[in-house]
């Protein structure tokens, strides 16, 4: 955590790079065909997420001497983060038409004009897929302390049930699809699908199968009270197979608001219900979750700190009910990321490389004990996780990614008791 707070700046840095730019602006009005003067006032000023004075300055730089490519890229670069994806379009064809256009900067704009046209279609598709090995070293989520409570004894785990690692392969897919409805509000429908698989390499019985579908319109709230602020009700449906067995099916639906407060902050609060259908059969109910309803409130925030820095931060309030008393319960979860990109070792490579620290805490209170388990001790559990995910684009579609991430579950029973350590490591694609 003293790492996440040392990269981000302060007020003090902060007041001192504004100061830095005022101080750039009034060199800059004195002596305005100075590029390299220019170029400084626009780093600073972009760093700051003041894109507008950049893009200003750019541009008296541009009216003195039209042929400055490199100019006409960052316009289109600072224009696409503004999402003005007509005028980043317009200055990356300038940029990709002029004669002087060196090997890099050709590379650049090649990467992000795709990006920047599919952006301007009414219907834009777009994708990631990620594969490559995973290892745990507790593949079989056994309770770490080998004891497993039955009926209120604690029995001694077998050698053969106790914690196991293993490797595995999976494969993770995402996409979306966004509908522009081309009306005055913005208004667009979207489809968002996300699938995983794994194949252990030893415990076959603990191959995971998954997707999850969400369909709505994201509507302008009041587009003139409220400019940027959206709404969008949705229906959403999945399903989880286990060791090739159907084992959790959900269906349900939810409404997300978002409000944008400015360019570089935005939250939005967000209820879903869903519908739990566990596949367990007639067996004895030890498990802690069964068929029931799930109700989820949440508040999420986005903060861009500054260019190459951004806060995303989530806190959650879940209530499930269930037919046994004691597998309703009520959940609370927070959960940060910070992602820090930067510059990739090689020139020729277009995108921004990122590591992304993150930490989540989870709560879990169960209604009543479990008269299977121990009639006389309820249920509370309390997990940490916490890791890092690495990004390396090598080209505009594909790329490495890895990922560490430590997790450690405390409970006031003994079954629930566990830690894993996993590392993660393939190639990706974008499209």
């Amino acid at each position: 955590m003293c790492a996440l707070m040392l990269a981000v700046p302060t007020d003090r840095a902060w007041s001192q790079d504004a100061a830095q730019q005022d101080q750039l602006f009034q060199q800059m009005v004195r002596n305005p065909k100075n590029h390299e003067l220019t170029f400084e006032f626009v780093r600073v000023a972009t760093v700051r997420g003041d894109y507008e004075a950049a893009i200003g300055a750019l541009e008296r730089l541009l009216f003195y001497n039209p042929k400055l490519t490199r100019v006409k890229y960052e316009l289109g670069a600072l224009y696409f983060r503004l999402g003005s994806y007509e005028m980043a379009r317009r200055y990356f064809k300038e940029a990709l038409a002029s004669p002087d256009i060196d090997a890099i900067t050709k590379q650049r704009v090649e990467t992000y004009l795709p990006d920047t046209e599919k952006q301007l279609q009414q219907s834009r598709f777009s994708g990631f897929v990620q594969t490559g090995i995973r290892s745990q070293s507790n593949a079989s989520f056994a309770p770490g302390g080998g004891v497993l409570r039955l009926g209120g004894q604690d029995l001694a785990l077998l050698p053969t049930a106790r914690q196991k690692s293993d490797i595995n392969w999976f494969g993770l897919v995402g996409l979306s699809h966004d509908y522009d409805l081309q009306n005055q509000r913005g208004d667009i429908l979207e489809t968002r699908a996300v699938g995983y698989l794994t194949e252990q390499s030893r415990l076959k019985d603990l191959n995971v199968g998954f997707f999850d579908v969400s369909f709505g319109p994201r509507l302008a709230l009041a587009p003139e009270l409220l400019p940027g602020a959206t709404i969008k009700p949705y229906v959403v449906g999945g399903n989880t197979w286990l060791g090739g067995y159907n084992y959790l099916s959900t269906v349900g639906a939810g409404v997300a608001l978002k409000f944008p407060v400015n360019d570089r902050f935005s939250f939005g609060p967000d209820f879903e219900w869903r519908r739990a259908e566990f596949k367990t059969g007639d067996v004895v109910p030890v498990s802690g979750f069964n068929t029931g309803d799930w109700y989820t409130t949440s508040l999420s925030a986005s903060w861009n700190i500054a260019q190459q820095i951004k806060l995303d931060a989530r806190g959650l309030y879940r209530r499930g009910e269930s037919a046994f008393v004691f597998q309703s319960f009520d959940q609370w979860a927070i959960e940060a990321a910070l992602t820090l990109e930067f510059a990739p070792p090689a020139d020729w490579m277009s995108r921004n490389w990122s590591i992304a620290p993150f930490v989540r805490r989870i709560e879990t209170h169960f209604d009543a004990a479990n008269p299977f388990i121990d009639p006389l001790t309820v249920r509370n559990d309390g997990q940490w996780s916490v890791g890092a995910l690495f990004n390396a684009p090598i080209t505009n579609t594909f790329g490495l990614s890895a990922a560490v991430q430590y997790d450690r579950t405390s409970s006031s029973l003994p079954n629930y008791r566990l830690e894993n350590f996993s590392v993660m490591f393939g190639p990706t694609a974008r499209f």
